[in-house]
């Protein structure tokens, strides 16, 4: 018997779903617990102008309660100081403060900041390889716990406590191994030595109130087990200073913790990760409690765990609308779009591949088809690219496109290269309101100076 071979077809992935687009219609945003709004992207636009930054003032409120729960204990009081530089808008602040959270600053601009929106000296944090004299001198005379970065900036705040009426509050920045990528940059070298050095000097001076261990694992850090090591590493360090005479209470665990945003393959674990619900910060909250737990009683009667989130409690509070204002076929036949918004103000792309989604003005079956599309912003370079490849329904200019977890490190890392930054508006119980309006071209040249010989009778600068 004769059989015959058919011919090898190798497969093929065919795309095949539809998606179903609401003619003017932005949705997942709220204004209520109970009461979802719908808007017409259309008239927010025509208002306001496009691009546009949306932010979610309950998303916002709910994260950020979300993000508290999640690190409850009965047994430690935990404070959560809010990273500012992960985005100051202050309306954003405002409500993260109202909500009950301190404030973790780097910069003497985000001190003044924090003070400024009616935060207290005593409840915040003041960290960073760099702070100056006047800076440190104000902190301290007002109480903020200061996370000392280096023997430099020590034996500065030794010589400024001589000046205080009340001990200085201080706490060593610490950091240590992990894995590959150490942070080495930031604070006093565990394997070094340089920790134990500073708890030594600390111990000498009772002009400085001694208050605890500061630390930063890195940044949107999924392996859980990571904070446990963190803990484990300044629990032995607590152990070292008790044995000098000091008394801490305070263990800092710094911030990295991710958000509902899409790390791009290379970056991310194999398979990826999800972290879309309300528990997916329980892990994190566990390993820490987990050692903390153990030797509670070397942080004093009241141990007190701190916090810093800053991602993870604002990253999805927010989205940018744009417009679609070009389309072309590029080499190798690929489909593109240019719409109105580039790389400027969404800087984080080059680590993300943020959820891009169409609110269409026409709804058919046609362009409900997905087909890879790559999405370009409107900027004079080639890596303004903002999604390559991505599946999306066929577009045309003039539709709206929503590009979601941007309220993260967008807004404080913009820039105005070659376009001025849009307007950000806060949707709340009353309905848009707008919290950022759009620079002009005397916004962007209000600083610089233009010297008389440089002018001529045309010059209107």
């Amino acid at each position: 018997m004769t059989i015959a071979l058919k011919p090898y077809h190798r497969p093929v992935i065919e795309v095949l779903p539809f998606l179903a687009l609401e003619k003017h219609q932005l949705h997942n945003i709220t204004v209520a617990a109970d009461e979802p709004l719908t808007l017409d992207t259309a008239d927010l636009l025509h208002k306001f102008g496009s691009p546009l930054y949306v932010v979610s003032e309950q998303k916002l409120r709910q994260d950020y309660k979300n993000f508290k729960r999640s690190f409850s204990d009965e047994h430690v009081n935990t404070k959560v100081a809010y990273s500012i530089k992960t985005n100051y808008l202050p309306a954003v602040c405002a409500i993260l403060r109202q909500e009950g959270a301190q404030a973790e600053v780097v910069s003497g601009m985000e001190y003044e900041l924090a003070r400024t929106l009616g935060i207290p000296g005593k409840e915040i944090i003041f960290n960073g390889p760099h702070k100056t004299q006047s800076e440190l001198k104000l902190a301290l005379s007002e109480g903020a716990l200061v996370n000392i970065d280096n023997f430099n900036e020590l034996e500065l705040i030794e010589q400024l406590s001589e000046e205080l009426l009340t001990p200085a509050r201080v706490a060593i920045r610490v950091n240590f191994r992990f894995g590959t990528n150490p942070w080495t940059k930031f604070g006093f070298n565990n394997e070094n030595g340089e920790s134990l050095g500073a708890l030594r000097k600390i111990s000498r001076n009772n002009k400085l109130q001694f208050e605890g261990f500061h630390c930063h694992v890195g940044t949107f850090v999924l392996v859980h087990e990571l904070y446990a090591n963190a803990v484990e590493k300044l629990i032995e360090l607590a152990k070292q200073a008790r044995e000098l005479g000091l008394n801490p209470t305070s263990l800092d665990i710094g911030g990295g913790f991710p958000s509902a945003n899409t790390l791009r393959p290379e970056y991310d674990l194999p398979g990826g990760s999800q972290r879309t619900n309300n528990d997916f910060l329980l892990p994190y909250a566990e390993h820490i409690f987990g050692q903390l737990r153990k030797h509670s009683e070397l942080f004093g009667n009241n141990p007190t765990l701190i916090l810093e989130p800053g991602r993870a409690i604002v990253d999805a509070s927010t989205q940018l609308l744009s417009t679609v204002i070009a389309k072309k076929e590029i080499v190798g036949g690929r489909s593109a779009v240019i719409i109105d918004a580039g790389v400027n103000l969404v800087p984080t792309v080059c680590y993300y591949n943020h959820q891009i989604k169409t609110v269409a003005a026409t709804t058919t079956e046609e362009r409900g088809l997905l087909k890879p599309v790559d999405i370009f912003g409107p900027l004079c370079m080639q890596s303004d690219r903002l999604r390559e490849q991505i599946l999306m329904p066929a577009l045309n200019v003039g539709d709206h496109l929503s590009i979601g977890n941007v309220g993260a490190y967008c807004h404080t890392q913009s820039n105005q290269f070659i376009q001025p930054r849009p307007a950000t508006i806060l949707l709340g119980e009353q309905g848009p309101e707008l919290i950022r309006r759009a620079e002009t071209f005397r916004d962007i040249f209000a600083l610089d100076l233009l010297p008389g010989r440089l002018r001529d009778d045309k010059c209107q600068f």
